[in-house]
């Protein structure tokens, strides 16, 4: 079922639980009014014929030969205007005008105004199938039952309900169909959306957007779809841009291995030195080839976003860790200055920020020279002593496969700086570079600390 449809449904029930409530209440309140009117009429006539003697009655014991009742005025009534008059006796026998073929009932209620008990008594009886309506009041002789018939009330009510019967129905079906009108306009931008996803799930085309003229949920819904495909566009160019780059970056080191392989598979014979130099060009291939293909899997896939957050890790205690690891593979001098620092992280991947910061500053900086590792809140500072970043070069140096000038010859894919930046953002942070103060570059991140609040 289609949600426009649903939202006509939903609208005619409402409105048939309004009209059904609203007839009920309009019902019962008209019904209450006629009665009360009879009643009042009613008791209006019993105080009057409670004036009169017994003899003005012209009554008798038991039923009459007359078609009309009549009553001590004299004059008969006919419908609704005829009036039941009967008197109930002390000694319990019922007492009817002349000429009167209806006999009224006598209950409790009636016996108790006959003996005093009651001052009156108002009901509805039936009688020979005809609604009446009576009143009791008690006189000298007993007790005067008055009663008129309600078949003229009772055919108001009828016409009533079924004027409401008329007026429901149609109130229903006219809010079924405004409500399927209003639900078309209120859901086209829904369609809308729906179309362009459909496009988009068809054509792959991420370019679409959709017109956004409104501020409501609707709007914001068009909004936040127009963000996921501005997103989902960025993030094919990147990969598109990580394919091209990464296929110029493999091809040089897959050119040289097989031009290696390719000599040792043609010579016949070749020095021993000669063998070992090939052999050994090959290792140095292979062990960048692992290491590009490792970053790249790093970037493509975000691996370590799985590894779960540390709610209170000493971001002191992992820097500490990784230039004790550094200092005992490089034998490289570094001085570590941490203060106690708290982040919510990964320690994985912090670690690997770190160490691609400090392999970066090893890379640039002079044999002999120290590098220099701060830790102060969220915030790492790795210090080289290299010829530093040039100021048009800074906001390219965390880029992938970026290479500064005079990076040629030197180890690395370009990827390294990339990765931190990759891992600092999704904790949250931000990537930084400078001069530093004696020379060299400064290269760092910084992300939230820890805090008992948070």
């Amino acid at each position: 079922m289609k949600l426009r449809t649903r939202i006509a449904l939903v609208a005619a029930a409402a409105v048939a639980a309004a009209v059904a409530v609203t007839s009920v209440l309009a019902f019962s309140s008209a019904r209450r009014e006629l009665i009360e009117e009879i009643d009042e009429s009613l008791v209006e006539r019993a105080g009057a014929l409670q004036r009169f003697p017994l003899a003005a009655f012209q009554i008798e014991r038991g039923l009459g030969r007359g078609r009309s009742p009549t009553n001590p005025f004299g004059r008969p009534g006919v419908g609704f205007d005829a009036l039941y008059i009967q008197i109930v006796a002390g000694d319990g026998d019922r007492l009817i005008p002349v000429g009167q073929e209806v006999a009224l009932p006598v209950a409790d209620a009636d016996t108790a105004v006959r003996d005093g008990a009651a001052i009156s008594a108002l009901r509805t009886v039936e009688v020979d199938g005809l609604r009446l309506r009576m009143a009791t009041v008690p006189i000298s002789a007993g007790a005067l039952q008055v009663a008129r018939s309600l078949e003229e009330a009772d055919q108001t009510l009828r016409e009533l309900a079924i004027a409401q019967w008329i007026t429901g129905i149609a109130g229903i079906l006219v809010a079924a169909a405004l409500g399927l009108v209003v639900a078309r306009s209120a859901l086209r931008p829904v369609k809308e959306l729906t179309d362009a996803a459909e496009h988009v799930a068809e054509t792959q085309e991420l370019a679409a957007r959709i017109d956004v003229d409104r501020s409501d949920e609707i709007g914001r819904l068009a909004a936040s779809f127009n963000a996921m495909l501005t997103a989902l566009e960025d993030a094919k160019a990147q990969q598109h841009r990580l394919v091209r780059d990464a296929s110029h970056e493999l091809r040089t080191p897959l050119t040289a291995v097989r031009t290696n392989i390719e000599l040792l598979a043609r010579a016949g014979t070749i020095a021993d030195a000669d063998r070992s130099d090939i052999i050994a060009d090959l290792t140095t291939e292979v062990e960048e080839l692992s290491a590009l293909v490792d970053e790249l899997v790093q970037l493509a896939t975000d691996r370590g976003a799985d590894e779960p957050f540390t709610p209170d890790l000493r971001l002191d205690e992992v820097v500490e860790d990784v230039v004790t690891r550094f200092r005992r593979r490089t034998g490289r001098a570094i001085v570590l200055d941490a203060a106690e620092a708290r982040v919510q992280g990964r320690r994985g991947q912090i670690e690997r920020a770190v160490g691609n910061l400090i392999d970066n500053a090893h890379k640039w900086s002079p044999d002999g020279s120290p590098i220099e590792v701060g830790v102060s809140g969220g915030r790492v500072v790795v210090s080289d002593s290299g010829p530093g970043v040039e100021p048009g070069h800074r906001d390219r140096i965390f880029d992938r496969f970026y290479r500064a000038p005079g990076a040629d010859g030197k180890p690395g894919s370009g990827l390294g700086l990339a990765i931190v930046k990759q891992i600092v953002e999704d904790h949250g942070g931000s990537v930084f570079v400078g001069d530093a103060a004696g020379g060299g570059a400064v290269v760092g991140f910084e992300i939230p600390a820890f805090s008992a609040d948070s």
